[in-house]
């Protein structure tokens, strides 16, 4: 069955997919006033890693870093946490392989950005994460490319070939990374993704909970992992696309979240990454003409940045009722979400913006990997003009769970197709745009319980020009 936007329709080929599928748009009255929640996720637990360079990183423009060990060993080094790559990338002056490590073979990190690649070797290993104040919070197991060599891409902006380095201490934590010249880049190379074991409340280290969901939320001041209700609430939710291709069993993997971005007036939509690996922000907008001008003393562009007086707006998912958005002028002050780098614009035929780790002073951000959303929370840290609204944005498939209630709005801001495998409840207002459409497909039941306006009839029949 698919609803379109302004009329209820329905397809033979539909109704065939969604034989066992029930539809119950109910006829009630207005909704009761309630606080607009979710139950998606529900139970679960999750531990707080605090920044080990505090809130002195992001509020300055600077990485958020946290500390790490390796192994038996009860030191650690701070590493710089990375949402903009995927795979812990330390030299070999910070990392020697346990003696039961496994050599996993060559390979090497590329950061698009600067063109700095980053050559070694792969080898299994086990990772201590500790919070500030060098309390062990959680562990994980993924491999580590441990590096003896820097080289430079062709046209690198900032590199420098060194045959050997020293201090490079990345764990990159990113989803959706495997298309930017990162080919081990899939989930299982994700050490917040891949915890074996967390604190427990009498300090001591226990295994995950069964109803765990696998993710993490990125504030300014630390990074929560593992998801639950009380972390995610007031948040808005955009829904990704499966990536079939880089997802393994039992680690889903997602594609880029999407964006809009407007430029003295022009948009592009695209892709949008949370980048809290780096200063300099990047805008790739094909057909984007400027004007521009010198870039910011250490950023990595030259003469290739917007000039001061550019306005610039970033909307997610999109301008038809964004889930979040938030704008700037460029040079101007009291702007603390603008790169302190300055935003470099390049000829990549992709529309991608990388935020920069200045995201952090207006917006906090959680991935769901289990269920496939990007979560925005105003944190209320600047007063450049941040909104979000909490609610659903979705696209794609969705296989939803039994028992998921929600009274946040929904938005449909492309086709969309629910799978429930038992009852699944949208309490709230749902609407969408021109490229919005609604499947119910699967064995469960969807119940679409918009309120109505007391003008409005309370009949099936018309309950469905909500869409």
């Amino acid at each position: 069955m698919q609803l379109g936007l302004g009329v209820m329709k329905t397809r033979e080929s539909s109704w065939r997919r969604a034989a066992l599928a029930t539809l119950l748009l109910t006829a009630m009255g207005p909704l009761r006033a309630q606080a607009q929640s979710t139950n998606l996720l529900s139970g679960g637990d999750t531990v707080f890693v605090t920044y080990d360079n505090g809130t002195s990183g992001p509020e300055a423009g600077v990485s958020p870093t946290i500390n790490l060990g390796f192994g038996d060993s009860t030191t650690y080094s701070a590493v710089v946490m990375d949402t903009g790559s995927t795979g812990i990338v330390v030299s070999a002056d910070l990392f020697t392989p346990a003696p039961d490590a496994k050599n996993l073979g060559p390979g090497k990190q590329i950061y698009s950005s600067s063109g700095v690649i980053e050559e070694g070797t792969w080898y299994t290993a086990t990772q201590n994460i500790y919070d500030a104040n060098g309390a062990l919070i959680a562990t994980a197991d993924v491999p580590v490319l441990r590096v003896t060599k820097i080289s430079c891409e062709v046209n690198a902006r900032d590199c420098t070939p060194n045959d050997h380095p020293t201090g490079i201490a990345i764990m990159g934590i990113g989803f959706a990374r495997e298309s930017d010249t990162q080919t081990h880049a899939t989930p299982n190379y994700n050490a917040f993704l891949n915890l074996t074991s967390v604190v427990g409340a009498n300090g001591t280290m226990v295994a995950l909970p069964a109803d765990w969901h696998n993710g993490y939320e990125v504030t300014p001041i630390g990074v929560y992992l593992g998801l639950t209700t009380a972390i995610t609430s007031n948040a808005s939710m955009v829904k990704l696309l499966p990536d079939g291709s880089n997802s393994l069993p039992g680690l889903p993997e997602w594609e880029p979240a999407p964006m809009t971005i407007i430029v003295n007036g022009k948009s592009f939509s695209g892709k949008v990454l949370m980048d809290t690996g780096l200063t300099t922000g990047y805008l790739s907008a094909p057909g984007f003409s400027g004007p521009l001008g010198g870039c910011p003393a250490g950023s990595e562009g030259s003469n290739d940045c917007l000039q001061a007086g550019t306005m610039v707006a970033l909307t997610l998912p999109g301008q038809a009722r964004p889930a979040a958005y938030y704008t700037f002028t460029v040079d101007e002050t009291n702007t603390d979400m603008q790169p302190d780098g300055g935003i470099v614009v390049d000829g990549n035929n992709s529309k991608l913006f990388n935020t920069s780790v200045s995201v952090l002073n207006g917006i906090t951000f959680f991935y769901d990997e289990e269920s496939g959303f990007i979560g925005y929370i105003n944190n209320g840290g600047t007063a450049t003009y941040v909104h979000v609204s909490p609610q659903f944005s979705l696209q794609g498939p969705w296989g939803i769970g039994n028992g998921f209630y929600t009274t946040l709005p929904t938005f449909l801001f492309g086709a969309t197709t629910l799978e429930p495998v038992g009852s699944a409840t949208f309490a709230g207002r749902l609407q969408g745009d021109a490229a919005g459409s609604l499947t119910i497909e699967g064995p469960g039941t969807v119940y679409l319980t918009p309120p109505a306006p007391a003008s409005m009839p309370s009949t099936a029949a018309t309950r469905s020009r909500w869409w």
